[in-house]
């Protein structure tokens, strides 16, 4: 007992008791669930609101308002092909065709899809055969306001034209021209394109779609950023950067695709189903489609890229093949060679004639009006064999190819009865009325000649070597020089270089060249004042009056402006016309 003595007892401890676990309400469960669910909506609902906000990635829709905000006037907008082409540092331009926002009464709008060819390489703008087909109509129809809107580019291909449709549709066409196929490998997004972003059709036209959403491009913005740190260079083509090199050797990813290769039948496919879906779009909106087939130049291409398998011969031998035919005066059986050789290209630049059968098989099973622009092509052309007659290289026409384009199109339109049932004989001209008369000069011609002899100084072909075209080029002439600084150093445009030598024309007293250099400009805009008022300030200061009534007259058909108004009737007062000139002076 002592030894317990003074010393304190120990209180045993209370065991703790755990408290008991409050459930959560299957409210509050739900509650919780949908804020962690929607707190990433929310934020890329506020992500995409304030890039919308700030306008990221620019305007990319196809048509914006041309030349301003103010203007009558819708245009092909210049940044358009962003939506295709992201890869590299290319993009294309489109043509400058404008069309009235608000459609007249009066009016008959066509639109014409397609690629370089419809957008007239290696020419301006004012010779497409859009350009020259216009016109056509407007002289055949001087009581329609005629309105052909070319929305081609360079390097597009079906999912390009595809794409367009709802915006084109959203402008009430009277009818539609297509004339594509060329690009279906090699062009943006094409199965071998070196812009592509896979080979599966169905990722491509849901990429199309996410394209609208201004997140989806700013991740696919950084997604290419980090690509081209990570590389250095393009990891498909070399050529990408090369400030030397063409849009032909940047664009190319693949370089082999044999005949019936997975590939090629993927490029067939992709091509039959943009293709379809563009028809079928047309067909729900009652809008008409003529569609032409394709013309390559099978004569005088050789093969690119010639390869030989088990169950296929040698683009080269079928080739030769063709040249001996035709030396022996078998000229059917030659051209058929011909196609054939260019069929087994293996570098797929010229579309085969299994895309043709694809064209002719659409226009059938849609029963739409089919342009035999083949045929026309081998008519005009020595023993039916499309060459550089015609061509001024793999694919592109010339100038005279372009207007035989115009009249078989103008020629399918007018046997279809498309604008009406009654084509008055009487304002009917020739083709080769429009070929003798054209806004056309040696600049333009210079222009063209120089921009194929770089084109043909590059890959593909002259297989190495930079390409020293343009730098190995002599000056001869004025128009020489201007050229050759408009394609060396970019700075300059081709209606400038019309603007620039126009001037020195007329410095020189030599008004007439002066004014073939403006009506140039007003073939390439017809629809704006800004090149006539320097044309007609030209002529009235060489007091040619009745030939500034004559252009006036001409410009009513696309430009019904105050500047033309105002003119006629100044013109028609100093002519002593008085009535007619009150007229034009009050409207």
């Amino acid at each position: 007992m002592k030894q317990n003595r003074g010393k304190k007892q120990k209180t045993p401890k209370k065991e703790l008791q755990p408290k008991p676990v409050r459930e959560i309400s299957a409210a509050k469960r739900r509650l919780f669930s949908a804020i962690t669910f929607s707190l990433p909506v929310l934020f890329l609902v506020i992500l995409e609101t304030a890039l919308q906000l700030f306008h990221y990635g620019g305007n990319r829709a196809l048509f914006v308002s041309t030349p301003d905000e103010s203007s009558v006037y819708y245009g092909i907008n210049t940044e358009a092909g962003r939506r295709y082409f992201f890869w590299g540092n290319f993009v294309p331009t489109p043509r400058k065709d404008l069309f009235l926002k608000k459609k007249p009464p009066n009016g008959y709008r066509i639109f014409v899809l397609g690629g370089s060819t419809t957008a007239g390489f290696p020419y301006g703008n004012n010779v497409t055969f859009t350009r020259i087909l216009q016109r056509r109509l407007a002289d055949t129809f001087p009581n329609r306001r005629i309105e052909v809107v070319n929305t081609a580019f360079t390097a597009i291909n079906s999912y390009a034209l595809a794409d367009f449709m709802d915006e084109i549709l959203a402008q009430q066409p009277d009818a539609l021209l297509i004339y594509a196929g060329h690009n279906e490998f090699y062009g943006a997004l094409g199965v071998a394109s070196a812009e592509s972003i896979g080979r599966i059709y169905g990722v491509v036209k849901t990429y199309l779609k996410l394209q609208k959403l201004k997140t989806f491009l700013l991740l696919r913005d950084a997604i290419n950023g980090i690509r081209k740190r990570i590389s250095g260079s393009s990891e498909n083509n070399l050529n990408v950067d090369d400030p030397l090199a063409t849009e032909m050797s940047r664009i190319v990813k693949e370089r082999e695709i044999p005949l019936g290769s997975r590939l090629y039948d993927s490029g067939k496919k992709q091509f039959q189903s943009n293709l379809h879906d563009i028809l079928k779009k047309s067909q729900n909106a009652h809008v008409p489609v003529i569609i032409s087939d394709l013309i390559s130049n099978a004569r005088d291409q050789k093969p690119f890229v010639s390869i030989q398998s088990e169950t296929l011969p040698s683009a080269e031998g079928v080739f030769e093949q063709a040249r001996m035919l035709e030396g022996d005066g078998n000229y059917d059986k030659a051209r058929t060679a011909y196609y054939e050789a260019k069929d087994l290209d293996a570098l797929r630049f010229r579309a085969s004639e299994e895309f043709n059968e694809i064209i002719h098989r659409l226009a059938a099973e849609f029963s739409i009006p089919l342009v035999p622009m083949k045929t026309v092509f081998e008519k005009a052309s020595p023993h039916g064999l499309i060459g550089n007659n015609l061509v001024v290289d793999h694919l592109h026409p010339n100038i005279d190819g372009y207007f035989l384009m115009a009249d078989a199109f103008y020629n399918t339109m007018r046997r279809e009865k498309l604008i009406s049932a009654d084509w008055p004989g009487q304002y009917i001209k020739p083709v080769s009325y429009y070929r003798q008369n054209w806004g056309f000069t040696k600049l333009d011609s210079t222009y063209a000649a120089l921009t194929i002899a770089h084109l043909k100084g590059g890959w593909p072909f002259k297989e190495s070597g930079a390409n020293l075209s343009l730098y190995e080029f002599n000056p001869s002439t004025k128009e020489d020089s201007i050229v050759l600084n408009i394609l060396k150093t970019g700075q300059s445009t081709l209606e400038l270089g019309h603007v620039e030598l126009a001037g020195f024309y007329e410095q020189h007293g030599d008004w007439r060249r002066a004014f073939d250099e403006y009506r140039a400009l007003i073939y390439t805009v017809p629809c704006l004042d800004v090149f006539y008022e320097p044309t007609v300030n030209l002529l009235v200061s060489n007091q040619q009056y009745e030939q500034v009534l004559a252009l006036l007259y001409d410009a009513l058909k696309y430009n019904e402006s105050f500047f033309i108004y105002k003119w006629i009737g100044q013109m028609n007062l100093s002519l002593n016309y008085t009535e007619r000139g009150i007229f034009f002076l009050e409207k």
